[in-house]
């Protein structure tokens, strides 16, 4: 990745012309989860309802699961890594994370169509 598009990531992304609508809407869901706004505050609403609603006109239910799954994952290792100490780019340290679970997006979009999306399973 070059030097601007890093910089475009870590300042005002959503205005920068680098990135797609889809892809904006990615980074700001990735936001939300990582800053934990789904929350929301005394006189700051949950930021989730607008970033989801925006990831929806781009992305299919699988995709969303998929984007969510991504950024929390990478959102617990980062916690996970940063309080153990541990330096992951280490080469021998990189080479003992080589297995990988997997999920069935469309079992898991069930889930999450039925307890927070509350939307009907469509047949």
């Amino acid at each position: 990745m070059d030097e601007e598009t890093l910089a475009a990531i870590e300042g005002d992304y959503l205005a920068s012309g680098l990135f797609s609508d889809a892809e904006k809407a990615a980074m700001r869901w990735a936001e939300v989860m990582t800053l934990k706004q789904y929350h929301g505050g005394p006189g700051a609403p949950p930021a989730s309802r607008p970033a989801m609603e925006e990831l929806k006109r781009h992305y299919n239910e699988a995709q969303i699961v998929e984007i969510s799954m991504v950024s929390g994952f990478f959102n617990f290792w980062n916690r996970f890594t940063d309080a153990l100490e541990i330096d992951i780019e280490d080469h021998t340290m990189m080479t003992r994370f080589g297995k990988s679970a997997s999920i069935d997006p469309g079992e898991f979009a069930d889930y999450m169509r039925a307890c927070w999306w509350n939307e009907e399973t469509q047949t």
